[in-house]
């Protein structure tokens, strides 16, 4: 008989507690709590992101024939280089306009106030610059890349990196009439309170 009452204790104190978190969990938090579903989607837009940062590197060391080194005069503080699919000096015809080789990557190293910074810039096959990548000390601190469609020079979707970890993606689609409407979705990477 005494276990009948602990019994009926139990499950009206069971029920009374859900009923507690169901309206608690109703109610408005003042902070927005960061999910786990935030940090999945930034995985996997930085993914994709990657994926294509590695194919466009790829595809520039394959068309890569020859390439131009340049340095500064002040003590080697300014290092250029510029990477061809052809040879640049064949290129340039009799009224100074470049016909056959075209540039691949261009490649510019500066040392200011103890700071190594890096800028290299890829070419596709006509020319458009696809992807933009900026480094300190070696360290990646701004990405941009592009994507093209084939009638158009325009991009019609871009991608930027910026060092901590956040992300735009920015969707132009061409309608008939070459109007476009951009699309941005924003990430980042949620980081913990300690941080």
């Amino acid at each position: 008989m005494t276990s009948q009452y602990l019994l009926a204790g139990l499950l009206a104190v069971s029920s009374h507690s859900l009923a507690c978190a169901q309206i608690n969990a109703h109610q408005p938090s003042s902070e927005p709590p960061v999910t786990v579903t935030q940090a999945a989607t930034y995985g996997a837009a930085y993914d994709s992101l990657m994926q294509r940062v590695v194919a466009i590197r790829n595809q520039s060391t394959a068309r890569i024939a020859e390439f131009k080194a340049m340095q500064g005069s002040m003590g080697g503080l300014h290092r250029k280089i510029k990477a061809y699919a052809g040879s640049p000096q064949a290129a340039v015809s009799d009224d100074g306009t470049q016909s056959g080789a075209h540039l691949v990557t261009q490649k510019t190293i500066k040392h200011r106030f103890g700071i190594e910074l890096e800028k290299v810039v890829h070419y596709d096959a006509n020319n458009h610059v696809v992807l933009r990548e900026r480094y300190e000390n070696r360290r990646l601190t701004r990405l941009e890349l592009f994507e093209y469609k084939a009638p158009l020079n325009s991009p019609v979707a871009s991608w930027l990196f910026v060092r901590g970890d956040y992300l735009r993606h920015t969707n132009s689609p061409v309608s008939l009439a070459y109007k476009t409407t951009q699309q941005k979705r924003y990430y980042y990477s949620p980081r913990s309170a300690g941080e």
